[in-house]
């Protein structure tokens, strides 16, 4: 196996990062502050904040806080499936990896330096599409530790994900997201990347993102309503939306 000694003599992969934007004008800055501090070349990774129909500042805040390599465009379809296959459009044609991120979830410094040596670790194993361990972002108890370790082990074991999927820049071009799908639009596009490629999981304390959905849905009711309408993807066509939490 590669080890890091050999992994510093090559070029340090290039991460795009698209992050779907809709009335998130009270998470994109922290989000984006903690991305300009990101522990990696400038001239190896970009940011695309695609603002989809929001009704707040959630444009301007992002603008005001881009870094060098951040390009913020605002979009008047509202709809994540939709403003990640338009951020897919956009990213470089040299990119390796293509980060999906919520605007609500933020990175600490070296998540991109240990994601580029996990990577480069595996380059041998076709990996097509993956996902991070997650932390809880506000609330920090072990209540909420102890829920998102759980959702870890089933991300993990059931090839799934959210708040944060990694795909191959390679399947840009064969895979996208159904924007038909009002939710669980993450499943399916995991699902339809697998045949191009292995699933994998990267162990990390790096990513925290937001527990406001958990703590004002109830984090059983979520963990229950979550797997339902999982389930309810599969069987039905009927769009349904999640309700919005700002």
């Amino acid at each position: 196996m590669t080890d890091e000694t050999q992994i510093k003599g090559l070029r340090p992969y290039f991460f795009s990062f698209i992050i779907p934007a809709h009335n998130e004008e009270k998470y994109i800055e922290e989000t984006l502050r903690h991305i300009n501090k990101l522990a990696y070349p400038t001239s190896a990774f970009e940011v695309w904040v695609i603002e989809n129909g929001s009704t707040d500042s959630t444009f301007d805040v992002a603008k005001k806080n881009a870094g060098p390599n951040t390009m913020v465009l605002s979009s008047s379809v509202k709809g994540v499936s939709k403003a990640k296959n338009f951020g897919m459009e956009k990213v470089s044609a040299g990119c390796d990896w293509i980060i999906f991120l919520d605007a609500d979830t933020i990175l600490t410094e070296n998540f991109l330096h240990d994601l580029n040596i996990f990577l480069r670790k595996r380059s041998a194993k076709n990996l097509a599409i993956g996902t991070t361990a997650i932390r809880p972002l506000e609330n920090t108890g072990w209540y909420a530790k102890t829920w998102f370790r759980l959702y870890d082990m089933g991300h993990k074991f059931t090839h799934t994900s959210y708040t944060i999927q990694i795909m191959s820049a390679t399947l840009r071009n064969k895979v996208r997201f159904n924007d038909k799908l009002a939710l669980a639009e993450d499943l399916l596009f995991i699902k339809e990347c697998l045949p191009f490629g292995k699933f994998f999981f990267f162990e990390t304390d790096a990513v925290l993102t937001s527990t406001r959905r958990f703590d004002q849905t109830g984090w059983f009711t979520l963990f229950i309503k979550w797997n339902w309408d999982a389930l309810m993807w599969r069987i039905s066509k009927k769009k349904k939306e999640y309700k919005v939490v700002r």
